[in-house]
């Protein structure tokens, strides 16, 4: 017979044995004397006996209390008498005192459902939790104990040799085991520690995985104990696994999905008792800034200060009472009805006059007749509708199931999702904008955790997604069809209805980028959002393009194809120059049929840049006799780029024998532009190449306001000869510049085995989008690297001031870009990578005919090398130092090996013609 509700869980909370010894203790007593008032004495004799008699069997029992008695035999009666206080307090809901204190008894209401029967049941139940219990203790390490274990030990511990240390075996067994046996543990979670893979982890951790959610601590959401890197303190957090999402999504957009994580369950669960902020720190490198994201709330315990076992056990069990409500929640989701379409809105945009009405309001609430009485600017068809407040409040009840607004006691005001789409607004009020397009995609895409919290518009508008995604391609019947059945409205709704609504659904999703219609036909388009995420690493992608050159039977230099990775990375615009017939123009457009760009889809677009040009019209375009705008070929690139279904693929713009005219005249508008890159909304943004007001009103949806979209990449190809333009400095501070001069005649294309043929593999523009704008981007959590990477800059501009060519903040932050992006991704080594920077950003400005430049050549020479040279005579003749280097020898093993063998060309051509360039060779 199942115990009634009131004694069913009573023994869930429990820190000592106290309250199922107590229980025992009365049921015995009552079934001894058969009167409910209980004597407190006779219970309380009975309660001391059992652990006196427990000890004297050699069974593990609780501890008396410290400070009271050493053992249970040295137990008063008194002292038991007031230990029993505690469990009868906690006990309250079930039990009475009465008589001063000298009786005890079940309250009334539980002696109404006590009889033989439930009465046995309830002495079964205290007993299997008092086994439960004392089975526990008899585990040799205490929480208390281990934690301070570990605090005090950790960091001598790291001095040690790792295999088998003691600290191992206590995270990665003796602890999980033990918390394995509390009874709040149970088999639906696995319980690991680690202090490191091979090496001694800065961090150590012990957590406990629901396996519902998750299995690793690289995704999904977990309890782990988190000690602080100075050993200061210890975390209990209800955390996320950071690996995982920021592998997939980039540092940027993953903090982003984790503290909207956070938000999200800190909303859903209690979390009582436990702080919920950002103040976690656990160590002043870059993973602290990880922690801090995708901390869901903690308990801090200072070093010193570390609890008794009981609190510590009381916090583990509330933090995983809070665990187990989220895991519930979201692995057991309540069935809802089916969505319905109830709006009778044809397109998105009505909605826009309540929104800029409420955003120009801002923070004030309107009321509902303020509305109605502007309803020329709040409604579409102004004055000519009929009903106004009955039209608003339609619209309205749509907004609030968007999450846009808040509406109370008739009282419209903007939500925080409602400000930033008020403020996403274009020229044209009454069509969604590419930003109001992403917000409202962003909204759709948010999985809540409790799906009751969801609108049945989203759930509804989500639907609709998915069937189109399924038809694919499509006729408004076949949607009708599926729709009008998803809802189950085939039967409440006539034919004209059932029309209207699937035609109006159509539209919103045609307005929200979802699907594009021709003619008579729906398209379905497939965004990032959508997409399955990029299994491959950055490394692995990367070979997967040398892969595919390498079957289309070409061949490139050692680490270029990384190179040209990282130069993408720091800023998109990169110089490939070298003698003509090298595979420059080649080597771009295969490294973009790669990642699935190519003339086809219209994501590489190679330009031949033609003798004449002189200003920017030549790329951009220009407005002809009549006003009419005629685009260059660039600029139809930039609005394809543009376009919200296209945001988050790569384009590749080849401006082919770039210096056959002067770059800085008609390339000045880019050069400028680049420079203007700032964060807003997740995307990287410049000034407009082409201002609005300048263009005819017909000109102006497509072409207004047209600037450098961030999923766009510049590529010049270059020859030095009698027939083209050198680079001004201008021009050289904005790009890497990656020479193509060592040729190898005798290498053959390798024989391709088609049957494992490599393909092209799409690419998600994150892979290439730069991370960081400003050095403070990137310096929190590459500061060593960057203060290594700017002092041997600042020591190179010493040299380099002599002949005026020493760089400014810009080169500094791009090579410090470029050294972090090689240090996250492990594609060169330092040296590797600074010498490649020394080639593409330093070189390239030194040139002249003076002494000076020749003492600047061999001081950089000397740095290359990694040792000191006889300057003063190599002034004299440098003829042995470059003739090492020659294409025909072996050149010695040297800390930066292609600036040297480049200063040696640049040296050797200042000796034999009197003038020297990075261009001449």
């Amino acid at each position: 017979m199942p115990l009634p509700a009131e004694l069913s869980s009573i023994f869930r909370s429990k820190q000592k044995s106290y309250k199922m010894v107590l229980i025992l203790s009365i049921i015995d007593e009552y079934r001894t004397t058969l009167n409910q008032a209980i004597s407190l004495d006779d219970v309380g004799r009975r309660f001391l006996a059992y652990f006196q008699n427990s000890i004297i069997e050699g069974k593990k029992v609780d501890s008396p209390p410290s400070g009271v008695a050493a053992s249970w035999t040295e137990f008063t009666l008194s002292q038991t008498k007031s230990l029993l206080y505690t469990p009868i307090k906690a006990l309250s809901s079930i039990l009475d005192e009465s008589n001063g204190g000298l009786t005890i008894s079940f309250k009334s209401t539980i002696w109404d459902k006590l009889n033989e029967e439930t009465m046995d049941e309830l002495q079964r139940y205290a007993l299997v939790e008092l086994d439960n219990y004392n089975n526990n203790l008899a585990a040799p390490v205490s929480l208390n104990q281990s934690l301070t274990q570990i605090i005090n030990d950790y960091i001598s511990a790291k001095t040690q040799p790792f295999s088998n240390h003691p600290l191992g075996t206590l995270l990665r067994q003796t602890l999980p085991t033990n918390l394995k046996k509390l009874t709040f543990i149970d088999d639906k979670y696995k319980v690991q520690g680690s202090i490191g893979q091979g090496n001694w982890a800065n961090i150590p951790w012990l957590a406990v995985l629901d396996k519902r959610i998750t299995e690793t601590t690289q995704y999904g959401e977990y309890v782990v104990y988190l000690f602080a890197e100075d050993m200061s303190s210890v975390y209990l957090t209800l955390a996320q696994g950071v690996t995982v999402p920021l592998r997939d999504r980039g540092k940027r957009e993953g903090y982003q999905y984790l503290q909207q994580k956070v938000q999200e369950i800190r909303e859903l669960l209690p979390l009582e008792n436990m702080q919920k902020d950002e103040h976690i720190h656990l160590t002043s490198s870059g993973l602290g800034r990880d922690y801090q994201v995708s901390t869901i709330a903690y308990i801090r315990y200072e070093r010193d200060h570390i609890p008794d076992e009981e609190q510590l056990t009381a916090d583990l069990e509330n933090m995983m009472a809070n665990y187990k409500l989220y895991a519930d929640k979201v692995t057991n989701p309540v069935s809802t009805p089916n969505p319905t379409f109830k709006f009778t809105m044809a397109h998105l945009y009505l909605a826009h006059g309540i929104i800029a009405y409420l955003g120009k309001e801002f923070p004030t609430p309107i009321e509902l007749d303020e509305l109605t009485a502007n309803q020329s600017a709040v409604l579409i068809s102004g004055d000519d509708v009929k009903h106004p407040k009955e039209r608003i409040q339609h619209i309205g009840r749509a907004l609030l199931e968007l999450g846009l607004i808040h509406i109370d006691n008739s009282h419209y005001s903007l939500t925080p999702l409602g400000v930033q789409y008020a403020n996403a607004f274009d020229s044209n009020l009454w069509r969604l904008s590419s930003e109001q397009v992403k917000l409202l995609r962003q909204k759709l895409a948010v999985k809540d955790s409790d799906a009751s919290s969801t609108s049945n518009l989203i759930k509804v508008i989500n639907m609709a997604i998915i069937i189109v995604r399924n038809l694919n391609e499509f006729s408004l019947e076949q949607f009708n069809e599926k729709f009008i059945s998803g809802m189950q409205m085939q039967d409440e709704w006539g034919k004209v209805t059932q029309e209207n609504r699937s035609r109006f659904m159509l539209n919103w999703l045609e307005e929200i980028a979802f699907i594009q219609k021709l003619g008579d036909k729906y398209i379905f388009h497939e965004d990032k959002e959508n997409e399955p995420l990029d299994t491959l690493t950055v490394s692995e992608r990367i070979e997967h393009i040398k892969d595919f050159i390498g079957q289309k039977g070409f061949h490139y230099p050692g680490s270029l194809i990384e190179n040209l990775y990282l130069s993408f990375k720091t800023k998109p615009f990169v110089i490939l120059a070298g003698v003509s017939g090298t595979g420059k123009t080649k080597l771009v457009k295969l490294f973009a049929e790669a990642l699935g760009a190519t003339t086809l889809n219209k994501q590489f677009a190679l330009i031949p840049v033609r003798p004449d040009w002189s200003d920017p019209s030549d790329l951009l375009g220009y407005k002809d006799l009549s006003g009419a705008y005629r685009p260059g070929q660039l600029a139809e690139v930039l609005v394809e780029a543009s376009k919200t279904n296209n945001r988050h693929k790569p384009y590749f713009i080849c401006l082919d024998e770039m210096n056959l005219a002067r770059v800085e005249h008609y390339f000045s508008d880019l050069l400028s532009i680049i420079e203007t890159q700032e964060w807003q909304n997740d995307h990287i943004v410049t000034s407009p190449l082409i201002h609005k007001d300048s263009l005819r009103l017909e000109d102006q949806p497509v072409y207004g306001n047209l600037s450098l979209p961030d999923n766009v990449y510049l590529i010049g190809t270059v020859n030095m000869d009698e027939t083209t333009h050198p680079f001004s400095k201008k021009v050289l501070d904005r790009a890497n510049t990656i020479e193509f001069n060592y040729i190898n005649l005798s290498q053959f294309p390798d024989e391709v085995d088609f049957s494992n043929a490599v393909g092209a593999s799409r690419a998600d523009n994150s892979f290439l989008r730069s991370e960081y704008l400003q050095l403070i981007d990137g310096y929190r959590d590459h500061r060593d690297l960057v203060q290594r990477t700017t002092e041997k800059l600042v020591k190179i501009n010493s040299i380099l001031e002599e002949i005026h060519s020493h760089v400014g903040f810009r080169i500094r932050d791009a090579v410090c870009f470029y050294m972090i992006y090689n240090e996250r991704f492990q594609l060169l080594s330092e040296d590797a990578a600074f010498d490649l920077q020394l080639l593409q950003k330093i070189l390239p400005r030194v040139q002249g005919s003076s002494s000076s430049v020749k003492r600047v050549l061999l001081q950089l020479m000397q740095g290359a090398l990694g040792k000191t040279l006889p300057i003063v005579e190599l002034m004299e003749d440098a003829s042995d130092l470059y003739m090492k280097w020659s294409a025909s020898q072996t050149a010695e093993a040297v800390k930066h090996p292609q600036t040297a063998r480049k200063i040696a060309f640049m040296l050797r051509r200042l000796e034999e013609d009197g003038f020297t360039s990075y261009w001449l060779s």
